[in-house]
């Protein structure tokens, strides 16, 4: 669906409008702006959508898959509902993980909890990016 060509009320559209419809137009244009701006292409997870995106340093032992659990404060305000790896990728190089990378988790009373995360080498540095919604 495209958007419509019509982006703001003039005042010269309403023809005999009383004195009063001058305090009504700038806010109602200000909203449309708003609203155009954000269908065009610009809507972002982290400032229009229920979302946290969270960036941890993991580092695998050599006793990997088995590692101790991960636990932080939800940024949201509501109870997660998915997590989603992003990106993994060794720390020291930026070369991405070579396996699929998936993080256990749950939340309890707005305390987000990942198990072991799997798809990663032992011994190693990662950056794990997440996407909490």
């Amino acid at each position: 669906m495209r958007l419509p060509a019509l982006k703001k009320i003039l005042l010269e559209d309403i023809a005999g409008a009383p004195d009063w419809i001058r305090g009504v137009i700038y806010p109602i244009n200000s909203f449309m702006e708003a609203v155009y701006q954000a269908l065009n292409k610009n809507i972002s997870d982290d400032q229009n959508i229920a979302v946290q995106i969270k960036e941890i340093s993991y580092i695998t032992t050599s006793a990997y898959p088995v590692m101790s659990d991960i636990e932080f404060v939800s940024g949201l305000k509501i109870k997660a509902t998915g997590l989603v790896v992003l990106a993994a990728f060794d720390s020291d190089t930026y070369v991405p993980a070579a396996g699929a990378v998936y993080a256990p988790w749950q939340d309890v009373n707005g305390t987000i909890t990942i198990g072991s995360i799997t798809g990663l080498l032992a011994s190693k540095s990662y950056t794990i990016r997440l996407r909490i919604s």
